[in-house]
């Protein structure tokens, strides 16, 4: 059984992308806001880049489009390092095994579901859309959904990778709008390099936050 080409896959992977963007944008950009389990939230970012990368190839061709999918992935393994660093120490000194999930319930983690549901009663009810040239209608609603979403987070987080998570969302966004507006290497590559500074300062910043509560230095 040989690999499916890049062309073969965007065959059966656009329309669906097409049809359900919305609906699993917001499965997944919930479980990033609300689980407390960094590895639940990593991998809902990773799969909502995958979708991203082809809803692009609308705008763009497909080599460049899924270039989203190369820093994204570069983005999730840096901060896939850095938080699981900072639990594996965390981990070790409370006696937790690996393996267990890391779920908080508290009234933070309420008010985070609170606001989700609020946005996804919002956007299937009111549909908002900020218009765009040259984007898509559909595109135009993912992206004013993105946006929302990552100034949801942003208000919500309490720690560097939700800020991450909710910061990366907007330049998602930002994809979508600028290459509506203009579509050439050097504009593709700017925001890709955004995408991978942006890792690496959260990546810092997770260590630096879970670092103040490491007992020993030597964990360093």
């Amino acid at each position: 059984m040989t690999m499916p080409t890049i062309q073969e896959f965007l065959i059966v992977a656009r329309p669906l992308a097409q049809q359900s963007a919305i609906g699993i944008g917001i499965v997944l950009i919930g479980a990033m806001l609300i689980f407390s389990d960094w590895r639940l939230a990593l991998a809902a970012f990773a799969i909502l880049q995958v979708l991203g990368g082809i809803l692009l190839t609308r705008l763009l061709p497909a080599e460049w489009a899924l270039l989203q999918w190369v820093a994204g992935g570069l983005v999730a393994v840096m901060w896939f390092l850095s938080a699981r660093r900072v639990d594996t120490v965390r981990r070790r000194q409370h006696g937790l095994p690996w393996w267990r999930p890391d779920w908080r319930f508290n009234p933070s983690t309420l008010l985070r579901l609170a606001l989700v549901l609020l946005l996804l009663v919002v956007v299937y009810t009111q549909k908002p859309t900020y218009p765009l040239p040259k984007l898509p209608t559909d595109l135009a609603r993912f992206a004013t959904f993105l946006a929302l979403s990552g100034l949801v987070g942003l208000g919500l987080g309490d720690r560097p990778l939700r800020w991450g998570l909710c910061l990366s969302m907007w330049v998602l966004a930002a994809n979508f709008a600028i290459h509506a507006l203009q579509v050439d290497a050097n504009t593709v590559g700017l925001l890709a390099g955004l995408e991978i500074l942006l890792g690496f300062a959260i990546s810092y910043l997770i260590v630096v936050d879970g670092a103040r509560f490491w007992r020993n230095p030597e964990d360093a």
